[in-house]
């Protein structure tokens, strides 16, 4: 790395140091591509021959540039960008020691770009290179701000789609869909091109842990002009899909954010969400307790609150503050935190009901009627924001 050039870009939120090569373009290009990668060695030079025969062949007037934004891979694919680079200054390796990330590192990879189109795709070969001419043209055309490669609109298909991921793929679509409002067909396509105009417009709002950049595009700002392209979705050549229950799990926590997110902070409405779920697993142990042990013993409920307690603790880990996740060691000395915000939170409820001249509820008090009076609503939404605030400051502090 000591022949690198180090620079400092900021994406739309975070600011990170980056090691580049290959800057130093002669003058700006009309097509800036970034290409995320995280072990992806075996692919990698393939796709980068494929991308430069294709768009040499095209022709490109004002040029182009690649932008292979990597998180530190432990198979080195940066350092084989870096190889390609010292040959082809038009190919840059952008190595991330800090950040982490799919949505993180795009968002890197734009804002260092410098061409008028910019396009977004995977490293793993199932974006076809032949495809980008078509994307770039789609999104040069006057008024448009987005132009998606789609799997669903002619000419268009999911290859060897698995019957079970055809499924997976059409449900997230169609749920994305209907909350966000979107009449892309394919908002799940990790593949598409932005202008520059619509790329600063909605930059500022990006959230950068999202896991399905695209849905950020279509959903923040004004409603944006879009247009599709079909192409045939191709095989991973190397390396690992990335679909895993997890990954399922944040695009629905990712598609409520955005849903919501117009009203209240994208991270704060997820806080809620995590709660909720809590809450709910609270109430079922409870009543499980009074149930099977005694309906006045008060075991059931600090059973039941420390269930709940653990369940939120692990899901605001792994969704809520993710960029910021405990590992680890770091995870006990986390969920121990987190049970002090808790504890705090109780005590400015049991505050708040008591200036209200309303006693807490009882140990064996029903949860769910007492959950929906207006002063134990009020006391709760007072906590509830408290301890977001003190848990992002302390438990998953920055």
């Amino acid at each position: 790395m000591s022949e690198s050039s180090t620079r400092r870009a900021t994406t739309s939120r975070p600011s990170v140091t980056l090691a580049a090569t290959g800057v130093g373009h002669g003058q700006r290009p009309a097509v800036s591509i970034v290409v995320p990668t995280f072990n992806e060695a075996d692919n990698i030079e393939i796709l980068l021959n494929r991308l430069r025969d294709e768009l040499d062949e095209q022709h490109y007037r004002g040029g182009y540039e690649i932008l292979v934004v990597d998180d530190n891979s432990p198979d080195g694919t940066w350092q084989l960008v870096e190889n390609v680079s010292q040959r082809d200054r038009r190919v840059t390796a952008i190595r991330r020691t800090a950040d982490r990330g799919l949505a993180s590192a795009v968002l890197t990879g734009l804002s260092v770009a410098s061409g008028s189109i910019l396009v977004v795709m995977d490293a793993d070969l199932q974006h076809d290179p032949v495809v980008v001419p078509r994307l770039v043209d789609a999104a040069g055309q006057e008024g448009t701000d987005l132009a998606v490669a789609s799997r669903t609109s002619d000419g268009g298909s999911f290859g060897r789609f698995t019957r079970t991921r055809r499924m997976i793929s059409f449900g997230g679509n169609s749920v994305a869909q209907l909350l966000l409002g979107t009449q892309c067909s394919d908002p799940m396509s990790g593949f598409f091109a932005v202008s520059r105009n619509y790329y600063e417009t909605v930059a500022p709002d990006i959230n950068p842990r999202g896991f399905k950049i695209l849905l950020e595009f279509l959903a923040r700002g004004k409603r944006p002009v879009v247009r599709e392209v079909g192409y045939r979705f191709g095989e991973r050549h190397g390396g690992a899909t990335k679909l895993s229950g997890s990954v399922v799990l944040n695009y629905l926590a990712a598609l409520t954010t955005l849903s919501l997110g117009r009203i209240l902070p994208a991270t704060f409405v997820m806080y809620l969400a995590v709660g909720f779920v809590g809450l709910g697993l609270r109430a079922a142990v409870e009543q499980l307790g009074v149930l099977l042990i005694s309906p006045v013993s008060t075991l059931p409920v600090l059973v039941a609150v420390e269930a709940g307690l653990v369940l939120n603790y692990f899901l605001h880990n792994r969704i809520t503050f993710e960029p910021f996740r405990h590992r680890g060691v770091h995870t006990v000395r986390g969920l121990i935190s987190f049970h002090v915000v808790s504890l705090h939170g109780l005590l400015v409820h049991a505050g708040v009901m008591a200036l209200l001249s309303q006693p807490g509820p009882g140990p064996n008090a029903n949860l769910l009627a007492t959950t929906f009076s207006v002063p134990f609503v009020l006391a709760g939404a007072l906590a509830t924001i408290g301890s977001y605030h003190i848990n992002a400051a302390t438990t998953w502090q920055r």
